[in-house]
């Protein structure tokens, strides 16, 4: 391990302690670099001129035995075999090139060593040509790089899982144009592939919804300008293939400035957070709900102690009235009083029962085959006698013979309840009940009046408990929630077609339970 022949180059005029004293000091240099050097004649079947101490230890070849021996002599294919390494070597010398190649050394310790390998020619001042050969040991390069490579892949497969969007922003610091010459470099926002999109500041802000977009504007300005070094906000955001916008939380933080500490380079993040928008909007309406519901039960409970009272005030003061009645005529309009007030009560009572039965799901339904045009014919009849003067009562019926699978009672509550609401909203006109058949087997059953009609922004709560659109007509507003819910426990559902003013339809379309 030495360099020897070849100071015979070295100016004459040195003496020979001095030639000693540059050879050991070149060896000495060479032994200590963190590379593998070695030299080889290319004039002389490449035999080995030179084999520092790197060699030696990565490969366990001592330089005494294989300086002075070509590739054929040495026992030694370790990266490359011996008649590869000397095809190289050829094609250096032939073609003057350089050559760089890469492979996997074992060292005699076992460890395995990664190894980047240059080969080129050199020429001495007597025209003698040579082959110089460095190693270079990468394996700590390569760990590190494939340490990146997959931190690089984790975080982003952690981004495209998190839906985290990242983005560079490069600012002028000389823009005379509010800063919307900035460019924007987006990093892989587009589903899994690795793109880097740059555009500009106004197509970059037009994905921003129309409310947001001076906040966002007003913010870049300021960070631009330097007034502000970090920021956190709320934005709505429509992506390209997207129709909606979505909220998304976005973070940013100047992350270079130039020779004048102004902003340069901007990094931007920005979180998908609209399940927890939503979320908290779902909870506003609940409490808001909530909020509507307990003023209704408030509500409901001085309704219900008002129209219990009412009917049992009457009751109980015409009893005592009834004890000191001079005559018969009198006590019988005081126990006509009375009778109607007990009705009332039952009524009420009944009302209160069957919402809670359906609310508890506990209410029984039985099907059995009923004539609909005897049952509708015997309900008409009935509810006649009922009807306000200068109101007339009609009934439409859909099929000449109609046998329904139902539960009779059921559907009858369905219908006076219908048939009740509509009479006490109707003083003038008619009330039209009746039934017809839908194509799918089903039965549509309507009750239509001429009455003043529900305002459209009432429609949608119509159907909820304790809601009555008009407190001057008796009653506690559970009519048609108990409607409501005997429909969909019979598998159908209720609707209202109203306009204020010119009257209402309430139907319900139930199937037929064989």
């Amino acid at each position: 391990m030495g360099i020897n022949d070849d100071l015979d180059d070295l100016p004459s005029e040195l003496t020979l302690k001095e030639q000693g004293s540059i050879r050991e000091l070149l060896n000495t240099i060479l032994d200590h670099l963190p590379l593998g050097v070695f030299v080889k004649d290319a004039s002389n079947n490449f035999n080995y001129l030179y084999w520092n101490k790197f060699m030696e230890d990565i490969t366990g070849i001592n330089a005494s035995l294989i300086e002075g021996h070509d590739d054929s002599d040495v026992n030694y294919d370790t990266l490359l075999s011996a008649e590869i390494r000397c095809e190289i070597d050829r094609e250096v010398i032939d073609t003057g090139k350089t050559v760089e190649f890469h492979g996997k050394v074992q060292t005699p310790a076992g460890e395995i060593k990664d190894i980047e390998v240059t080969k080129f020619p050199i020429s001495l001042s007597n025209g003698k040509t040579l082959l110089l050969a460095f190693w270079r040991d990468i394996t700590a390069k390569n760990a590190i790089e494939n340490a990146f490579k997959r931190t690089q892949t984790l975080t982003k497969l952690a981004l495209q899982s998190s839906d985290i969007h990242t983005c560079s922003i490069f600012v002028n610091p000389d823009s005379t144009d509010e800063y919307a010459d900035t460019r924007i470099l987006l990093n892989g926002n587009e589903g899994h592939r690795d793109i880097q999109e740059a555009i500009s500041w106004p197509e970059y802000i037009s994905n921003v919804h129309p409310e947001d977009q001076e906040n966002y504007w007003d913010l870049l300005r300021k960070m631009c300008s330097g007034k502000m070094s970090e920021v956190k906000f709320e934005v709505r955001v429509k992506y390209n293939g997207n129709t909606d916008y979505h909220w998304r939380e976005a973070s940013a933080y100047v992350y270079e400035r130039d020779e004048k500490g102004r902003p340069s380079v901007i990094l931007g993040c920005s979180i998908n957070i609209q399940d927890r928008k939503g979320q908290a909007l779902s909870l506003e309406e609940a409490r808001a709900k909530a909020e509507v519901a307990d003023k209704m039960k408030s509500k409901y409970l001085a309704d219900m102690s008002h129209e219990i009272r009412t009917p049992l005030n009457a009751i109980t003061g015409f009893s005592e009235m009834m004890a000191f009645a001079d005559t018969d005529e009198e006590r019988m309009s005081y126990y006509e009083i009375i009778k109607a007030n007990n009705l009332l009560l039952m009524q009420l009572i009944n009302d209160i029962l069957d919402l809670s039965k359906i609310e508890a799901d506990a209410i029984k339904i039985s099907y059995v085959p009923v004539d609909l045009n005897e049952m509708m014919d015997i309900t008409y009849a009935s509810v006649k006698p009922r009807m306000p003067q200068g109101v007339v009562l009609k009934l439409e019926k859909g099929l000449d013979k109609c046998t329904f699978g139902t539960d009779q009672i059921r559907l009858l509550q369905l219908i006076n309840n219908l048939i009740n609401n509509a009479i006490k909203n109707t003083k003038e006109g008619s009330i039209t009940m009746g039934y017809k058949a839908l194509e799918d087997g089903r039965l549509k059953f309507y009750v239509k009046d001429t009455g003043m009609g529900i305002a459209e922004d009432k429609l949608q709560s119509l159907f909820n408990r304790f809601v009555k659109i008009n407190d001057y007509v008796e009653g506690i507003g559970l009519g048609l929630a108990i409607c409501n819910g005997l429909v969909t426990k019979m598998g159908g559902s209720i609707h209202v077609e109203s306009k204020l003013g010119e009257g209402s339809t309430f139907s319900f379309i139930l199937p037929s339970h064989d």
